[in-house]
């Protein structure tokens, strides 16, 4: 990619992730089968409270065949997991290397556990 990203696009992405953040508030935990699970499914746990039962199952197919081996499903559920923080974090370093204002700076600081940047 040799175009720099629009503003308008980055804009679209600050909306997407305030609205899955708002849905879904953070933080977004992995619980992995592969970093000592009790054999049951790696999944998300959503929000700060481990006594609600809010979680994320992810579903991926491979060819028509679902992936159930936690080898190969867990590194996508972390990166799941990590995406609210991740685009968050490279959302407000794409606006500081503009001189701009992230829109999701607001998030930062309301969602705990998530870096303020």
């Amino acid at each position: 990619m040799t175009d720099p990203l629009p503003d308008m696009d980055l804009e679209q992405i600050e909306r997407r992730t305030l609205r899955a953040l708002d849905a879904a508030p953070p933080p977004w935990v992995p619980f992995l089968e592969t970093k000592g699970g009790l054999g049951g499914a790696s999944f998300i746990r959503l929000g700060n409270d481990p006594d609600v039962d809010q979680e994320m199952y992810l579903d991926v197919y491979d060819g028509g065949e679902q992936l159930r081996s936690p080898v190969r499903l867990d590194p996508i559920v972390e990166f799941v997991a990590c995406a609210p923080e991740d685009v968050i974090r490279l959302i407000a370093e794409i606006r500081r290397l503009r001189g701009q204002p992230a829109l999701c700076t607001l998030i930062l600081r309301w969602a705990g556990g998530i870096v303020v940047i």
